[in-house]
């Protein structure tokens, strides 16, 4: 089983980890070996980190053209190695650059793709079966691959989170070649600028502010805005803050929303019901602040705050400020 690891200024994406874990857990029950791609680097900054993440083999993919993602260049690169070394299945994060290199390589290939994954599992027969929502989350799904031939599976972020490290597991690198021009390459990437907080995907977010209809109405709104200025967050919110237009759907939280595992979150208002909940359960550092003492949500929460998000936010914000000016 092949691992694609994504990796930003020197540091292994989050879902990446996700993903290297869960497949160390399933190949461990199909008995085979889990094999991480690392494309654009020597491998080495990350290889015992990889390994004690689950990596049997780390390969490492050096080519100047790799070196930042390009859609042609990725997907020739993974064409190539995978029809030189016949993995049974290529794993990647169903992240932006997951999302736009799957179908590609699947139709390359005429390889079966399952995407946006919650559940994948190793059934009685050894095979992979993978559950993905449909119908608007209405439903879920469980498929199974092609037999004989790589299966290309994407999961969701934030469902599987990061297992604990394997200590003291020996990293096997091992350099792959790839026969790649750049006439074959149809873009080249000039410069990579820093998103926007206020424009960045919340499944991507480190830090998020979420609120909800406990907010009472919109004229909090902009000082939740200034909270999320002031605390470099994110702002997203469960479906009720949706219903009521206080934020744009790209911004919800949930099973019909998007599935989070940020380092913290603040829910602010927001009761906490499964709906919301399932999407928001993995993060590494929840607070909640609720009037309700009985809010589902304080069960989840590492700091419960009771109390009126009418007095508490705008107090919140005027420490911050001063905070910020002294």
């Amino acid at each position: 089983m092949w691992v694609l690891i994504e990796h930003r200024n020197g540091e292994i994406e989050e879902a990446s980890l996700e993903v290297l874990s869960e497949t160390r857990r399933l190949a461990q029950k199909a008995r085979c070996q889990v094999s991480a791609l690392v494309f654009g680097d020597s491998g080495e900054t990350f290889a015992e980190s990889l390994a004690q993440r689950g990596a049997d083999n780390i390969y490492a993919v050096e080519h100047d053209l790799l070196a930042q993602y390009t859609t042609d260049g990725y997907t020739t690169a993974l064409q190539q190695l995978i029809d030189e070394h016949r993995p049974q299945t290529l794993f990647l994060a169903a992240s932006a650059l997951g999302r736009d290199l799957a179908p590609r390589l699947a139709t390359r290939l005429r390889a079966s793709l399952v995407s946006d994954c919650r559940v994948v599992e190793v059934n009685a027969q050894g095979e992979l079966e993978m559950t993905r929502a449909g119908c608007g989350s209405r439903v879920y799904l469980t498929l199974k691959g092609k037999q004989g031939a790589t299966q290309i599976v994407t999961v969701r972020p934030g469902v599987l989170g990061v297992g604990k490290p394997l200590k003291g597991r020996k990293p096997n690198l091992e350099p792959l070649s790839v026969n790649l021009g750049a006439e074959q390459i149809r873009t080249r990437v000039l410069g990579v600028s820093k998103v926007d907080r206020e424009q960045l995907d919340i499944s991507e977010a480190e830090v998020v502010l979420a609120f909800g209809r406990g907010l009472g109405n919109s004229s909090l709104v902009p000082q939740m805005q200034e909270l999320a200025r002031l605390l470099d967050a994110s702002l997203a919110g469960s479906r009720a803050s949706v219903d009521e237009r206080w934020l744009t759907f790209d911004r919800q939280i949930g099973q019909t929303g998007k599935i989070i595992s940020p380092k913290v979150i603040v829910c602010c208002g927001i009761s906490g019901a499964q709906q919301f909940s399932m999407g928001m359960q993995e993060s590494q550092f929840i607070v909640a602040i609720n009037k309700d003492k009985t809010a589902p949500i304080f069960k989840l929460a590492d700091v419960s705050v009771k109390g009126d998000l009418q007095e508490v936010i705008p107090e919140w914000v005027e420490q911050l400020r001063a905070q910020a000016a002294g």
